[in-house]
């Protein structure tokens, strides 16, 4: 008889990063596992046992391989359009083509900054960052990332809405039957009589998302120690946090060992009065990692992951043809060469974790 456990268990530190990211082999149940982890983040080994039909022991043993290689990982974050006292922008960098690995080490390192993107295109990096408030986002932009070496200029679109983000996305390995299995409890309760209440963004929620930044599995015990608060409190938060969607816990697996290893940028615009149809109409597209609704040149900025080079111009034509309705016009498509960050992740060059900065919107 399995044993049913309220928390994860302790988590192993992560070993010393190693060049074993080529040697990484990923086969059909290490998917189901990611998938898993995908539908239900926080979920108790016993239960991802009983969804994949293997041990709960095989199935902690098979992660435990797979987050030390830097195949994949958990975190969390605090959902960019839920957090009323923080301003996310995407900001677009100039260097001139000149990239020192001094300065993309400095601004991957920096904990305002959640993503950070080489590209082909009109900007050589293209990063998500934090802030406090508009004054804040300006002169970090300014005074921070412009007098970095080699930095000749920043473009930044505030972004006012994130429809879709990579939290949402999931792989396809698993049954309908075992995505029920693992359907999170707070999406199981439809008692109307005693809702989850949403509330707005404590300290004590920027604490535990920081926390989860690290290591989105970490137990009750370690959060409490970590955030100064009580297990009650933290338990307490975490439910308002995830059933509110106020925090975004992700589940991810390193993009080279997945079907889709390219990744594109593609900016556009459609009419203010036709982004809630486009946004219904992008729901279903192959691939999206992220949608951001965007205040600058460009009012949508869509991160899509395919499958080959030649399907930048495919998803392109097909993009136009499904939003034509609504008048999409993309301005300027981008290809990602290198990523440095992504959500509070550090990569290596093979697209595998080597460490994490967690975001701290606030700075402090």
């Amino acid at each position: 008889m399995r044993t049913q456990h309220s928390e994860p268990s302790e988590p192993s530190e992560p070993a010393p990063a190693e060049p074993v990211a080529d040697r990484t082999r990923v086969d059909e149940l290490d998917l189901a596992l990611v998938h898993a982890l995908q539908v239900n983040t926080r979920a108790p080994w016993t239960l991802i046992g009983e969804a994949l039909d293997i041990d709960p022991v095989t199935a902690a043993r098979r992660w435990e391989r797979l987050a030390r290689s830097g195949a994949a990982w958990v975190d969390g974050y605090l959902a960019l359009d839920r957090d009323e006292g923080s301003v996310y922008a995407q900001v677009e960098i100039d260097t001139g083509g000149h990239l020192p690995e001094s300065v993309l080490t400095s601004l991957a390192a920096d904990s305002r900054m959640l993503s950070l993107k080489q590209t082909s295109g009109g900007r050589d990096l293209l990063a998500i960052v934090g802030a406090s408030s508009f004054d804040d986002l300006a002169r970090y932009t300014g005074e921070r990332i412009s007098r970095l070496p080699g930095v000749r200029g920043t473009r930044i679109h505030v972004i006012t809405a994130v429809p879709f983000e990579g939290a949402q996305w999931r792989l396809r390995s698993l049954t309908p039957g075992q995505r029920a299995v693992l359907r999170p409890e707070y999406a199981r309760n439809t008692d109307a009589e005693s809702p989850v209440p949403d509330e707005p963004i404590r300290p004590i929620d920027r604490r535990i998302a920081h926390a989860l930044g690290t290591d989105g599995r970490m137990p009750l015990s370690g959060l409490a120690r970590a955030t100064g608060a009580s297990t009650a409190t933290v338990r307490r938060r975490l439910r308002v946090l995830t059933a509110g969607g106020r925090l975004s816990l992700r589940c991810t697996l390193a993009r080279p060992l997945t079907e889709f290893p390219v990744s594109a940028v593609y900016f556009g615009s459609v009419p203010a009065e036709n982004l809630d149809p486009a946004v219904q109409a992008l729901r279903t597209l192959p691939g999206l990692r992220m949608c951001s609704i965007t205040a600058g040149t460009h009012n949508l900025i869509l991160d899509i992951w395919l499958r080959t080079l030649a399907e930048v111009h495919t998803t392109e034509a097909l993009l136009n043809r499904r939003l034509a309705d609504v008048g999409l016009r993309i301005t300027e498509r981008a290809v990602v060469l290198r990523t440095l960050k992504h959500a509070g992740r550090l990569l290596d060059r093979r697209g595998h974790s080597v460490g994490a900065v967690p975001l701290r919107s606030t700075g402090d």
